[in-house]
């Protein structure tokens, strides 16, 4: 081979090496090494912010309805209070005694404007003897915890107005029903729906109660009483 003919395929041979190096040290590089297109993530500080606003989901179901103590009681009698509604029947032996029972922590956790309303889903069997004793085994306060009762028909409106779901027993299937408790205001709007076998949400729905006690309570101290 001519000394040009060396020439030339030496350098030919640096050019092809340098080519690989190359390509070795792109892959080398890291995924990121590029600069990103996509806007960086700001978090709030939520230190120090306050609760935004409940959102108002719908109106809660009219209704005319018998509490414990055989007493007329219906959804005006709630005006002015907060309230958490639920869907239990007493001798369920399923979901009823844990949701009873959050709602008696509920009671000492929640201000005491704050209403809790127990709807029968089996107004056959629970009428209000048999209320007023499930009310004392879970040691329901008077006049703050109300559990009411009436005829199918009217309780199932309530429970479909609610927007929770409601299954009347079959041969061989028991009643089948809501978990979830549910928040109202003091002017009937139904404002947040709760997972009551989740601590998470019964911690939520303390502090959302308290706000809409608050609401309340600067409400009915305006001149007019409306809170407008």
């Amino acid at each position: 081979m001519s000394r040009p003919q060396k020439i030339l395929t030496i350098v030919l041979w640096s050019i092809a090496v340098a080519r690989m190096i190359g390509v070795v040290a792109m892959k080398a590089l890291p995924p990121d090494s590029e600069p990103s297109t996509q806007p960086a993530l700001v978090l709030a500080d939520p230190v120090g912010a306050p609760d935004a606003p409940l959102p108002i989901l719908y109106d809660a179901p009219p209704f005319a309805l018998i509490d414990q103590d055989k007493q007329p009681a219906t959804n005006t009698q709630l005006l002015g209070h907060p309230w958490v509604a639920d869907f239990i029947f007493t001798t369920c032996a399923s979901l009823c005694p844990t949701m009873s029972a959050h709602m008696t922590d509920l009671q000492s956790r929640l201000p005491t404007d704050v209403k809790l309303v127990s709807f029968s889903v089996d107004p056959t069997h629970d009428d209000p003897a048999a209320l007023k004793a499930y009310a004392a085994r879970y040691k329901a306060e008077p006049g703050r915890w109300i559990f009411l009762t009436g005829d199918e028909k009217t309780q199932e409106r309530v429970v479909r107005g609610m927007k929770m779901y409601f299954a009347p027993s079959t041969i061989g299937s028991p009643i089948q029903h809501d978990e979830h408790f549910v928040l109202v205001d003091a002017d009937g709007h139904i404002r947040r729906v709760y997972d009551s076998l989740v601590p998470a949400d019964m911690d939520q729905l303390v502090r959302d109660a308290n706000q809409l006690s608050q609401e309340a309570t600067v409400a009915a101290a305006r001149p007019d009483g409306d809170g407008k």
